[in-house]
């Protein structure tokens, strides 16, 4: 598989994660909502990884990942407090401790921000990915 279909296929993925999230927001399933587009974000971060050629680490927090993808140092100080807060739902989302935290302030306007704030961040890093891959495509002509 080359290096552009290993790319599409994590931004598929990001797609049908958001995909399900709307639907989730659709029918106030906010907590659910909040961890796909959490989701999303980090398998946009993992197709930038794989942009660079390597393998992403499986791991959710999406501060490491966003280093390891080499593009940490371009976010701002919103995107990167946005990142470290998106983090929490990987794991919330799936333990009933925090859950029960997170269910109480996961309402519809917290939740709009989150897509909000996703949706942006996934059209930012998928230019941050082209940018990537055009680069390797003007690497490789040179060689």
């Amino acid at each position: 598989m080359s290096l552009k279909e290993r790319v599409a296929e994590w931004l598929a993925i990001t797609d049908e994660d958001m995909e399900v999230a709307q639907l989730c927001y659709k029918n106030k399933k906010y907590l659910h909502c909040a961890f796909l587009y959490q989701q999303a974000v980090e398998k946009a971060i993992k197709a930038r990884i794989t942009a660079n050629d390597e393998i992403p680490y499986p791991i959710h927090d999406l501060t490491a990942l966003a280093e390891d993808a080499e593009i940490w140092d371009l976010f701002s100080a919103k995107q990167r407090l946005f990142l470290r807060a998106l983090t929490t739902y990987a794991i919330g989302a799936r333990y009933s401790e925090r859950k029960r935290k997170l269910l109480s302030v996961c309402n519809k306007e917290e939740t709009q921000k989150i897509l909000t704030s996703s949706k942006e961040m996934i059209l930012w890093l998928k230019e941050k990915i082209n940018e990537r891959l055009s680069q390797e495509k003007q690497s490789s002509k040179k060689s």
